[in-house]
């Protein structure tokens, strides 16, 4: 069915920029005008052996500019032989890196969600593309409460578009800025933008983490997932992909696209679609709680109520249980303090205050220990 899109405003959001680079993108030569400069510019390209023109309208303050918008739009459909709604699409998100979410289930075939678990998958995908920047900016197995500023001013730009039939699919979009050309190398990758860097390390570590799943189920070694942490696979990953997947019983299968901005070209070897298979993902679950519990947390800020002290007579240190909080999760961690410090943790027994601890937070057995223990104080109760 053909469909046209005769909403002026919808045309009127075209940008003027966005739509010669995807005229750019798509083969199309811009020739000169009888227009005005600056008012349009006019395009040719030719597909089996047929020439068609286009005018690109290049103020947005004239008075026929949807019109003229409109017009383009009937042209590129007609060369591209697509509908108009595909192509408008296009348009939009043309300076856009898109990721698209597709959860498999024989439960959402006509492309709806349950209302309560909304709310989940969204903060899932914002988790994704968190667990991503992190990455972006250095490989360990997990980030804990403390993410870095750049990650989280990333994820405050990312958008959610409008859900897709297909199951359900989710697209996720993060602006680039195009490339201007030089007459210097190829940018590397370091010089990138931060909002492709980190849809690259999505893409690059979805994929490790694919093939690190694809291993340990031959092999039932965590090996493999601990090899793709420098490839980008922390826990976070592990555990933002396990919710998107939903609960023991899912059935879900998982797939993603990405779909790179033309106005920043990338190699031919990045991924532009990773499946992960329903009975794949309890196992990657997994991995992500062992990384948590394995990974010792450095500059950990200990904060909670002193619950036990046990200091030798004579002794000059002592040990102290405080149970805290890792994660939301509360928890009970032990730690020896030299004379000083340990009297602090008395001071804050005694008064039932809480006792504030700088260390490294490691796990060892079932209990937490925290190691190189300092900057020590008691925080009053308000």
């Amino acid at each position: 069915m053909k469909v046209e899109i005769r909403d002026a405003d919808a045309v009127q959001a075209i940008m003027p920029a966005d739509a010669a680079l995807y005229l750019r993108a798509a083969g199309w030569t811009r020739q000169q005008s009888d227009a005005p400069p600056g008012r349009a510019s006019a395009w040719l390209r030719t597909v089996d052996n047929e020439e068609f023109e286009a005018l690109l309208p290049m103020d947005r303050e004239l008075r026929d500019y949807a019109m003229r918008m409109g017009e383009l739009l009937c042209v590129l459909s007609a060369a591209e032989k697509r509908p108009q709604t595909l192509v408008y699409s296009d348009l939009l998100t043309i300076t856009s890196d898109v990721t698209r979410i597709r959860i498999s289930d024989p439960e959402l075939t006509d492309g709806t969600l349950p209302i309560e678990e909304h709310a989940q998958i969204a903060q899932k995908a914002r988790d994704l593309v968190l667990a991503a920047a992190c990455s972006a900016t250095a490989h360990q197995p997990v980030w804990y409460a403390r993410k870095p500023a750049q990650a989280m001013e990333h994820v405050r730009k990312v958008r959610i578009g409008q859900s897709e039939r297909g199951s359900y699919v989710l697209t996720v979009m993060s602006r680039v800025t195009p490339v201007l050309h030089t007459q210097d190398e190829q940018v590397s990758d370091a010089e990138l933008p931060f909002e492709r860097q980190v849809t690259q390390t999505m893409a690059k570590s979805l994929r490790a983490l694919d093939l690190a799943a694809q291993r340990a189920a031959l092999t039932q070694q965590m090996s493999a997932f601990d090899q793709a942490v420098s490839e980008g696979v922390n826990a976070n990953l592990c555990d933002a992909l396990a919710g998107l997947w939903g609960g023991d019983d899912s059935q879900r299968n998982l797939e993603f696209f990405f779909s790179w901005s033309p106005g920043r070209p990338v190699s031919d070897d990045l991924p532009r679609r990773i499946a992960f298979p329903a009975d794949r993902i309890p196992m990657i679950r997994e991995a992500g709680r062992l990384m948590r519990e394995r990974a010792p947390v450095t500059d950990f800020e200990l904060h909670g109520a002193v619950v036990k002290l046990d200091r030798p007579e004579g002794a000059m240190a002592g040990k102290v249980t405080v149970i805290g909080f890792l994660d939301d999760r509360q928890v009970r961690v032990t730690m020896e303090l030299p004379d000083a410090s340990y009297s602090l943790a008395v001071q804050a027994h005694g008064q039932g205050d809480r006792l504030r601890v700088l260390g490294t937070l490691a796990k060892e057995g079932r209990s937490y220990m925290l190691r190189d223990a300092r900057d020590v104080a008691v925080e009053e109760e308000v």
